[in-house]
C-alpha cells in the first residue's frame, strides 16, 4: 500500500499549490467563490497527508519491510509504542509529521475564523499553504518516506530503532517539538496577511495572540521533555547541555518568548508594531534554520540526522521565506510607525521593552555558540567547541537579569512610576527577598547536617544566592498580585480564597496565567541555582565495596541479568545510608538490545526529593568478575525544574482556556451542517480503503506474528502455542533457543 501513501502526498503538493493561487486571489477580488473554494482546498490538504500518515504508521505496525523507512527505524522485537513512535524516528517520517500538522493547524485556524478576519484570512490560507508547498515539495522529492527497500538481505527482518529513542520520553518529545516549530507557520500567516493586506492595525494581533502561545506552549513541553530524557537516558547527570539541536529549539522559543511580552504593549499602547513583525518573522525562520541546520550536516550533534540530500532543500525554503518575508517588511516600513511614544524608563512599558533585548541578546548567544565552531573551522580548518562553559558564562548574568525584569515588570506601574508605587508594590517583595535568601540557604546546608565538600567557584556561588534572592523577590511580587486580586473578589463577592483563585484565573486568563507561567520559571531557576551546588564522583568499585558521597553511602552488592523480549539488561544492587539508616536500593543498569548488541544503553536510577537528587549510572562493567564504573551525583533542587515546568504548562493552558462564547462559535452555521457532513463523507471515503484495509490485515495478526516471531528465532514450526521463556546465564548469547522455545 505505499503506493496510496505516495499518491497522497502527492496530490496534497498539488491541492496545496492550487490553495496558495486561490487564496491569493481570493484577497485580491475579495470573491466568496474562491474564498469557499480555497478553505476547501485547505482541508483537502490536511485530508491527503492524514491518509498518507495512516498508512506509514499501518506500515510499521504490520512490519512491511517493502518500505525503505520502515525497514530502517523498526524491528519485529519492538513494543506497539515504540513502533507508532518510529512513525518521526527518521528524517523522511518526522517530515511527514512535521507539514501534516501544518496543514492540520492550518485546517483548524480556517475553521474557527470562517466569519472573522475576512481581509486576512485568504491571505493567511494563502500562506500556510505555501509553507506546506515548500515542505511537500521536500517531502516528495527529497525525502520520500514511502521508497521501496531494494537492497534488504532478509525481508522479515528490520534495521530497528536507535535504543536511545527507545524510551517513553523520547517517543513523546519529538512530536511536541516539531509541532511547536509546525504550528509556528499560523501566527506567521498572520503577520505576513497584515503585510500583505495594508491592514497594519492591532486586528493581526487579536487574531494571532492565542496562536503564538500554542507553538510556544508545544516547544515548551518538547524542551522539557527532551531535558528529561537526556538526564534520564544519557547517564552525563544533567538535562541541557547547550547541544546545538538543543540549541535550535531554543532559538525559537526564546525569540516567541519576547513577542508575547511585546504583542501585550502592541495591544495596550499602540507600541512596538515594527519590532513585533520583526520578531514574528524571525520566529519562523529561525524554525526553518533550525532544521536546516540539523538535517544538512552543518554541525555534529547526538540528536542530528545524518547527512542527506534536503540540506540544500531546506536553504532554499529558507532563503525563499527570508527574501519574500524581508522584502513585505520593508515595503511597509513606513506605515508601521508607533501611535505613541515611550513615557518614562521607570515603567511597565519600559520593563517589557528591556526584558525583549534580554530575549534577544541570549538567543544572539545562544546562534553565534551554535555556529561559530563551524565557521571558523571553515575558515581556519582547525576545529573548535563552544562548551556548556562558554554559554554559561553569557547565559547566567543575562538569565539573571531576565528574572529581575519578570518581577519588577509584574508589578511596576503603566506609563510612569513613582515614589508612591515603589512603597505599594516593592516594599514586601525586596523584604522577603532579604529576609528568607539566608535563611532558606541555611535551612538546605545545616539541614543536612554534613559538609556536602561542595567548595564552588566564588563567581557561580554568587550567582546562585543571587539567583535565590531574585527568585524570592519575584515569587512574593507573584503571591502579592494574587493575593490583592483574591481580597478584592472576596470582597465584592463573598467568595472562599479557593473560589475566589479559580474566579480570577477564569476571568482574568491571560493576567494570571502569565503569573502561573511566571511562577513555573521562579521554580525552574531554583533548580538553576541548585545545579551549581551539585556533587559528582566516578566510582570503580568491587562487589561489596562501599563508597560514601556527600551524605550517603552506597554498597555495591554486584550484578544479574534480566531477559526481556527485545534485549537483555544487567541489572546492578545498590543499598543506600544516611547516618547509618537504611533508605533505598538503587537498580541501575546497562541494557543490551537484540537488535543492536554493539550499543548498550545506560538505565539510571535516580531517587528524588525536592531537597535534591541521589544519581547512579552503570558506566561499564565486567560479568566475570564483577567490578563495576559508576558515575554519581548528588544534584540539589533538580526537582523543582520538573515542577516548574508542570506549573508552567498549567499556567499556559489557563491562558489559552476558551471563554464560552469562543466555543459556541465553533458550531456550524446556516448550511454549514451540509457542508460539514459533505466534506465528513469525502474524508470518510477517502479513509476508508486504509481503515478496510487495516481490518483485513489484523482478522490474520495473531497467525502473522508467530509465522514472523518464529521465523525471526528459527523456531519449530509445527505447533502454534507461544513458547515458554526460560532466562540464559550471565555469559549466554541473547538468541540462545533450547527445547522449550526461543528465549
Amino acid at each position: 500500500m505505499s503506493w496510496l501513501g505516495s499518491l497522497s502526498i502527492y496530490f496534497a503538493l498539488y491541492v496545496a499549490v492550487v490553495a496558495v493561487a486561490l487564496g491569493a486571489v481570493a484577497a485580491i477580488t475579495r470573491s466568496r467563490r474562491f474564498l469557499h473554494a480555497a478553505r476547501f482546498a485547505t482541508y483537502t490538504v490536511f485530508g491527503c497527508l492524514t491518509v498518507a500518515s495512516m498508512v506509514l504508521v499501518h506500515a510499521f505496525l504490520t512490519h512491511d519491510f517493502s518500505i525503505q523507512y520502515v525497514a530502517g527505524f523498526s524491528d519485529h522485537t519492538m513494543p506497539t509504542f515504540y513502533l507508532i513512535g518510529a512513525f518521526w524516528g527518521g528524517q523522511a517520517g518526522s517530515l511527514l509529521f512535521w507539514v501534516w500538522m501544518v496543514s492540520l493547524f492550518s485546517a483548524i485556524c480556517v475553521y474557527v475564523n470562517r466569519e472573522r478576519y475576512q481581509d486576512f484570512m485568504p491571505w493567511v490560507m494563502s500562506v500556510c499553504m505555501a509553507v506546506a508547498t515548500g515542505l511537500l515539495i521536500i517531502l516528495v522529492f527529497g525525502s520520500n518516506p514511502f521508497e521501496g527497500y531494494q537492497l534488504i538481505d532478509d525481508p522479515t527482518h528490520g534495521e530497528g530503532l536507535n535504543p536511545l529513542l527507545q524510551t517513553p520520553k523520547m517517543i513523546i518529545h519529538p512530536p511536541f517539538l516539531l509541532s511547536g516549530m509546525a504550528t509556528m507557520t499560523v501566527p506567521f500567516a498572520f503577520a505576513i496577511a497584515a503585510l500583505l493586506s495594508g491592514n497594519l492595525s492591532n486586528t493581526w494581533v487579536e487574531a494571532a495572540r492565542k496562536w503564538i502561545l500554542i507553538p510556544w506552549l508545544l516547544l515548551t513541553i518538547g524542551n522539557i521533555l527532551g531535558g528529561m530524557w537526556a538526564y534520564e537516558e544519557l547517564g552525563w547527570g544533567g538535562y541541557w547541555a547547550w547541544d546545538p539541536v538543543e540549541n535550535a529549539s531554543l532559538l525559537p522559543w526564546l525569540t516567541s518568548t519576547a513577542l508575547i511580552h511585546s504583542l501585550l504593549i502592541q495591544e495596550r499602547r499602540g507600541m512596538l508594531k515594527r519590532w513585533n513583525i520583526g520578531l514574528m518573522i524571525s520566529t519562523f525562520l529561525l524554525t526553518i534554520f533550525g532544521t536546516y541546520i540539523t538535517r544538512s550536516g552543518l554541525i555534529e550533534s547526538i540528536h542530528s540526522f545524518a547527512q542527506s540530500e534536503i540540506g540544500p532543500y531546506f536553504l532554499t525554503l529558507l532563503i525563499t521565506f527570508s527574501v519574500v518575508s524581508l522584502a513585505l517588511f520593508v515595503w511597509r516600513w513606513k506605515s508601521l510607525r508607533a501611535e505613541q511614544r515611550l513615557d518614562s524608563p521607570a515603567s511597565r512599558e519600559a520593563a517589557f521593552i528591556f526584558n525583549n533585548w534580554m530575549f534577544l541578546s541570549m538567543a544572539t548567544v545562544v546562534l553565534f555558540g551554535t555556529l561559530w565552531p563551524r565557521i571558523k573551522e571553515w575558515f581556519t580548518g582547525y576545529e573548535v567547541a563552544m562548551g556548556p562553559q562558554w554559554f554559561n558564562r553569557w547565559m547566567i548574568p543575562l538569565g539573571l537579569l531576565l528574572l529581575l525584569m519578570m518581577g519588577v515588570g509584574t508589578i511596576i506601574a503603566w506609563r510612569k512610576a513613582n515614589w508612591k508605587n515603589f512603597r505599594r508594590n516593592f516594599v514586601i517583595p525586596i523584604g522577603a527577598a532579604i529576609i528568607l535568601t539566608p535563611l532558606s540557604l541555611s535551612a538546605y546546608w545545616f539541614g543536612r547536617g554534613v559538609d556536602l565538600g561542595v567548595t564552588p567557584d566564588a563567581v557561580i556561588a554568587a550567582y546562585a544566592i543571587t539567583a535565590i534572592g531574585l527568585c524570592w523577590f519575584v515569587g512574593a511580587t507573584i503571591v502579592q498580585e494574587f493575593y490583592r486580586g483574591m481580597s478584592a473578589r472576596r470582597r465584592a463577592h463573598d467568595e472562599s480564597w479557593s473560589r475566589s483563585f479559580i474566579r480570577l484565573c477564569m476571568k482574568q486568563k491571560r493576567r494570571y496565567g502569565g503569573y502561573i507561567v511566571h511562577l513555573g520559571v521562579v521554580f525552574a531557576f531554583v533548580a538553576f541555582a541548585g545545579n551549581s551546588m551539585k556533587i559528582e564522583q566516578d566510582l570503580a568499585l568491587e562487589r561489596g565495596q562501599s563508597v560514601t558521597i556527600g551524605d550517603y553511602t552506597l554498597t555495591y552488592q554486584g550484578l544479574h541479568p534480566e531477559e526481556h523480549r527485545d534485549r537483555t539488561m544487567y541489572m546492578a544492587t545498590m543499598p543506600v545510608e544516611r547516618n547509618g539508616r537504611h533508605l533505598y536500593d538503587l537498580h541501575p543498569g546497562k541494557a543490551v538490545y537484540h537488535a543492536t548488541e554493539e550499543m548498550p544503553i545506560s538505565e539510571i536510577d535516580i531517587r528524588s526529593t525536592p531537597m535534591e537528587d541521589l544519581y547512579v549510572a552503570l558506566v561499564n562493567f565486567d560479568p566475570q568478575t564483577q567490578q563495576a564504573t559508576f558515575k554519581v551525583f548528588v544534584s540539589p533542587f533538580t526537582w523543582f525544574f520538573w515542577f516548574g515546568g508542570v506549573i508552567l504548562v498549567l499556567g499556559t493552558v489557563i491562558c489559552l482556556w476558551p471563554s464560552r462564547k469562543s466555543v459556541e462559535s465553533l458550531r456550524p452555521g446556516n448550511g454549514g451542517w451540509g457542508r460539514a457532513a459533505i466534506f465528513g463523507s469525502l474524508v470518510a471515503i477517502s479513509f476508508s480503503p486504509v481503515i478496510i484495509w487495516t481490518a483485513e490485515s489484523h482478522s490474520d495478526w495473531g497467525s502473522a506474528q508467530r509465522y514472523q516471531y518464529m521465523v525471526s528465532t528459527d523456531a519449530d514450526t509445527s505447533h502454534i502455542e507461544p513458547p515458554s521463556i526460560r532466562g540464559p546465564q550471565l555469559d549466554a548469547p541473547a538468541s540462545v533457543v533450547d527445547e522449550e522455545g526461543p528465549s
